[in-house]
């Protein structure tokens, strides 16, 4: 999947009409045929829809939805929020189309959402770029309120349409229909959680005027990234599927590289190698006999002999912590920096090291690295991811809904995962799934997403299975396994 931005959106709106001659009352009537479609098979036995139409195209589109219902017998009612005098072009020809059906736009009212089966959202479009207030928030926000089933057209009003921030107050839909092309700002951020379903039309443009215009990001499928695997021969040994060196598992925070160790055995690793304190070597290795384990006295001679390395799950930020970091940062190998890692990081002069790493923060640690809050990361996760890459280099990992993976050039999103996942420990999964997939070879690009992808599909394969509350980041690894062998490493 290609995702665009809002100002992308437009411009291939525009090329369509002015450079290739698709009329754009055409585009507006095939976006609410398409709307209205997929109204009718969500809701088949709604008998009385009403639309909430702002002045703009989105507005016009509403209004044709609005002719399509009645045509086919629906009982429809229809508001308007803003100046009638303010509609114009294609929307104001719909408009006068569906005045002369006899159907005429009323001033919004709570009695007229009480009466309605459906709620059609068609006050504002991907276009919207400031906080929404007055009387559009109170209508959202009474709409929200209503616990009607809601359908927005092109996103939910109040979304945005690059970040999925939230502008003020926004609709909260069950299903979106989206046109043209698939916005980014429909799954990151709060965008997911307010879109619902979403269901997408190209409206019938050719995809060579799609194809010559700039994508923001991309989602491919988890085969695409299993693909990326080596094939395993017959005379496929431990050796060949490399050494992972993980690091971490401070005073009282062990479990953390024992669940990293984890998911790397069942990530594919020939060989896993644990440092940790002198006092957890033998407690990790009666847990999980398969994981080597090291006390920090040994980290220099077994870091040197493995593919790649992971620190961070459990780390710490004491001397200890720091002294382990250190080490890790003179390895030439590849790595994944997590966690307390992080943090430490950020307080090294790097000009001197290669940044073959993936770095991997959730919000609260991203808004640590670029000295900011939590907040700001969320309200722009794409600047975020960027805006660290710029300052760390390598590939960044900026984790939670809509999941971005960026390396400078490539922006990627993974579109899988689940509120279930939000648990602590499932961030050490992740690292150990990914120095996995170095350790066998795979690039940092590579090896970042497919650890993201497959870790989230497993994360829902058992939401789906025993529902998202009390979801275990081991059961997490555990299915990974199982998914690794079930979509096959050797796929065409």
């Amino acid at each position: 999947m290609k995702l665009y931005s809002a100002k992308t959106s437009q411009a291939i709106d525009r090329d369509a009409i002015e450079n290739h001659s698709i009329p754009g009352i055409l585009l507006m009537k095939r976006a609410g045929w398409f709307a209205f479609q997929t109204l009718q098979q969500q809701y088949p036995n709604a008998e009385h829809i009403h639309i909430v139409c702002g002045t703009g195209n989105n507005g016009g589109d509403g209004f044709v939805i609005a002719q399509y219902a009645a045509i086919n017998g629906l009982k429809v009612s229809v508001s308007l929020l803003g100046e009638q005098s303010k509609i114009k072009g294609d929307a104001l020809i719909a408009l006068q189309e569906l005045q002369q059906a006899g159907i005429k736009p009323q001033s919004f009212s709570d009695v007229l959402i009480e009466e309605a089966d459906i709620i059609v959202d068609a006050i504002f479009g991907t276009g919207l770029n400031q906080p929404i207030s007055g009387i559009y928030a109170e209508v959202i926000e009474q709409i929200n309120q209503s616990n009607k089933s809601t359908v927005a057209i092109d996103i939910p009003s109040g979304i945005h349409a690059d970040t999925g921030a939230i502008q003020g107050t926004a609709i909260r839909a069950q299903h979106t229909c989206t046109f043209i092309t698939q916005k980014l700002g429909l799954h990151t951020s709060h965008g997911q959680e307010r879109s619902g379903k979403v269901h997408f039309s190209s409206l019938f443009i050719d995809p060579k005027i799609i194809a010559e215009h700039t994508v923001i990001a991309c989602n491919h499928p988890l085969k695409f990234w299993l693909n990326k695997l080596p094939k395993r021969e017959a005379t496929h040994h431990k050796g060949s599927a490399g050494t992972a060196c993980l690091i971490g598992g401070n005073q009282t925070m062990m479990g953390a590289i024992q669940l990293a160790g984890l998911a790397s055995l069942k990530s594919g690793t020939g060989l896993t190698k644990i440092i940790s304190r002198q006092e957890h070597t033998v407690a990790i290795t009666q847990a999980i006999p398969e994981l080597m384990c090291y006390s920090e006295l040994q980290q220099n001679e077994q870091s040197a002999t493995a593919s790649a390395i992971a620190i961070g799950p459990g780390l710490g930020r004491d001397q200890w912590a720091l002294d382990r970091f250190l080490q890790a940062c003179k390895t030439e190998q590849p790595k994944v920096i997590d966690a307390d890692a992080l943090r430490l990081l950020k307080n090294q002069d790097i000009s001197s090291l290669t940044p073959n790493w993936v770095l991997t923060p959730h919000p609260g640690e991203a808004a640590e690295l670029l000295n900011t809050d939590n907040q700001t990361i969320q309200n722009d996760r794409v600047s975020a991811v960027k805006n660290l890459q710029q300052k760390f280099g390598g590939i960044i990992v900026l984790k939670g809904n809509g999941t971005l993976i960026y390396d400078g050039e490539k922006l990627e999103i993974c579109l899988a995962g689940n509120a279930g996942m939000a648990v602590g420990g499932m961030g050490d999964v992740l690292t150990g799934t990914i120095a996995s997939f170095l350790a066998q070879g795979l690039s940092i690009w590579d090896a970042a997403n497919l650890g993201v992808s497959v870790h989230a599909h497993a994360g829902d394969i058992i939401a789906q299975q025993s529902g998202e509350s009390g979801l275990m980041p081991s059961e997490v690894a555990q299915t990974i396994g199982q998914l690794l062998s079930y979509s096959g490493t050797n796929a065409n």
